[in-house]
């Protein structure tokens, strides 16, 4: 079932572009569709930055989507998926939400940098850094060691 999911996910965001950094409300409403969260909001522009989309999903609520909103173009600034991977179990079990944080890599990845999703997904079990460019995005993966959790994120920015 989650495979017939996905691939109606993928369809329902095939009109994504890949090339142009998306309008911000319509990428957020896009997104908002197929992700499954737990929580979500779009919090408007305050004195820390822009317009910010909110995912949060997972039993333990440690797998995330975010968003910023460059405010001068509309468009998206850039769009992150961070997973705080407890190594330390503190009630939810060690590497918890695992799945939903992976599957935000799957699922965004496939449609935004397409040719290197599987590296993405193998380099998201790591701990090495790495960045990856399409002819639209550039992402970065970084990976910081905490003293219980493991913050894991990628950041993808338009071009």
């Amino acid at each position: 079932m989650k495979s017939k999911t996905f691939a109606l996910s993928l369809a329902f965001i095939s009109n994504w572009s890949l090339a142009n950094p998306p309008q911000f409300e319509k990428f957020a409403s896009d997104i908002n569709k197929v992700l499954s969260c737990n929580y979500t909001k779009t919090a408007p522009p305050n004195q820390l930055g822009g317009t910010l989309y909110m995912c949060i999903a997972g039993k333990a609520e440690t797998a995330k989507v975010f968003m910023h909103k460059n405010e001068k173009t509309g468009k998206v600034l850039n769009l992150k998926i961070m997973w705080n991977d407890w190594f330390k179990d503190t009630g939810y079990g060690i590497h918890p939400d695992k799945i939903e944080a992976t599957g935000f890599v799957d699922l965004l990845g496939n449609r935004l940098t397409p040719n290197h999703t599987a590296q993405m997904l193998k380099v998201f079990e790591g701990k090495a850094p790495a960045t990856f460019s399409t002819e639209g995005w550039d992402v970065k993966y970084t990976y910081e060691r905490g003293r219980a959790i493991d913050e894991r994120l990628f950041v993808f920015t338009p071009k």
